[in-house]
């Protein structure tokens, strides 16, 4: 942890040396609902998860109205989900023999690092309203597993987990004008994972993360 807020100053510091009126940056916090989906019918998703992530973005406007930028960032994300794998014989995962019939609920973090073009509206009043399209790039950082029958318990699942992952996103929201340079954000976002996030070799198969996140932000 003390990683990422050296990690997190050393961007901050990086961006406002700009010091340039068409980059604004953001502190941002976002609670999320989470699942996975397989693409193997023996391998069914379970409940979802709840999450959070929280980091550092940054508006790069193309126009003096700002009403265009290209929205990157870096942040960390805790996501994960439930799957329940529906198998006749027992099999090995993460060092560990399972029942056949086994739900693992996957905790995952990772770095997400996103590549957004937003769109803004003229302001109403105080409020403007924004929509986004992009893509999120994520290396994973950290992986637990429990599974139903206790046989693990926050287990480390690193070896089960791909490394990298990769999520498109759509969204949109509100900006609250509190005078000056400053203004709160909020926004739904969706996630929608495009790459295979498990390695699980008892089971062939296509994994992903879907995410729905409500955006909480202070842009400064």
């Amino acid at each position: 942890m003390k990683q990422h807020f050296l990690t997190f100053l050393l961007i901050t510091s990086v961006f406002a040396g700009f010091g340039q009126k068409h980059i604004r940056l953001s502190f941002t916090g976002s609670p999320s609902v989470n699942w996975m989906v397989s693409s193997n019918s023996s391998v069914r998703h379970g409940n979802p998860s709840f999450g959070y992530d929280f980091g550092l973005n940054a508006d790069f406007y193309f126009s003096e109205d700002e009403r265009y930028s290209l929205l990157t960032g870096l942040l960390i994300a805790n996501t994960g989900g439930e799957l329940s794998y529906q198998n006749s014989s027992d099999f090995v995962f993460a060092g560990k023999t399972l029942p056949g019939s086994s739900s693992i609920r996957y905790r995952l973090r990772y770095v997400e690092i996103p590549l957004s073009l937003k769109l803004k509206t003229s302001q109403f009043g105080r409020i403007s309203y924004w929509g986004l399209l992009g893509l999120t790039g994520m290396v994973n950082i950290d992986s637990k597993g429990s599974s139903n029958d206790g046989t693990l318990n926050k287990t480390n699942i690193n070896d089960e987990v791909n490394l990298f992952n990769l999520d498109m996103n759509v969204g949109g929201g509100i900006d609250f004008d509190l005078s000056g340079n400053n203004s709160v954000t909020a926004g739904l976002i969706f996630q929608n994972g495009l790459i295979d996030v498990t390695t699980n070799n008892a089971f062939s198969d296509k994994t992903i993360i879907n995410s729905l996140k409500l955006k909480l932000g202070l842009n400064f």
